[in-house]
């Protein structure tokens, strides 16, 4: 068996029939960095006040998020995706952080003290959004389960033997859009985070704006 057989053909639709999708990807990541160096210049501007200490919390997350977007946008080149729900958990557990600071910059003084609320808690606070996704992948993907949700896509149409994962375009790019929302998600709280400590991000926002417009007609296109 091929391990990489999967990736080679992801890449393969990367490069042609799904290039836009990739681009806009590489787009949102890109963005994701260019703010987290805004943090950057706030936080060496602020030192050791609360707003350069929540600007350098902002970096971390941002950091955090990012990777673990990155390994479910690996897992799915692979097509590992239900796999990849291990990780998505913990992509919306940090977007869901980023959240909670921002609107109580004194919270980071939880971190410091290490009496940071669990997940559950923080998502009840802000009045999350994600709580069924959350419950879903608590049960399918977070855990190992025989749940047949769990376990079904291991199988082959006839149910009864156990298959190699299964790539095609069509899949491909529907897991390509929800990752491509995560990165709006956590791109517009990051915007808002720099609104939070008194940074202009009037500019970036709409720069912004005008990549999630063409990106939005992209996915919602016909192939």
């Amino acid at each position: 068996m091929n391990i990489w057989s999967s990736r080679e053909k992801s890449l393969v639709w990367l490069n042609n029939i799904l290039q836009q999708e990739s681009k806009v990807l590489q787009e949102g990541f890109d963005y994701l960095e260019t703010i987290m160096e805004l943090f950057q210049r706030i936080s060496n501007d602020e030192g050791k006040s609360q707003i350069g200490q929540f600007c350098r919390i902002c970096i971390v997350t941002l950091a955090k998020f990012s990777r673990l977007l990155l390994g479910c946008y690996s897992l799915v080149l692979d097509s590992l995706v239900q796999e990849s729900g291990a990780l998505l958990r913990l992509v919306i557990e940090t977007y869901e952080l980023l959240v909670y600071f921002r609107l109580d910059i004194s919270r980071i003084n939880e971190i410091l003290e290490d009496k940071l609320p669990s997940a559950g808690i923080i998502a009840k606070k802000i009045s999350g959004d994600f709580q069924d996704l959350r419950n879903y992948l608590n049960n399918n993907a977070s855990h190992f389960s025989y749940r047949l949700e769990s376990v079904r896509h291991l199988y082959g149409p006839n149910a009864k033997t156990i298959q190699s994962p299964l790539p095609s375009p069509k899949a491909l790019r529907k897991n390509l859009s929800l990752i491509y929302s995560f990165q709006v998600f956590m791109l517009i709280e990051a915007v808002n985070c720099l609104f939070a400590v008194g940074f202009n991000a009037n500019s970036i926002r709409d720069e912004m704006e005008k990549w999630r417009e063409k990106s939005e007609k992209i996915f919602a296109a016909e192939k």
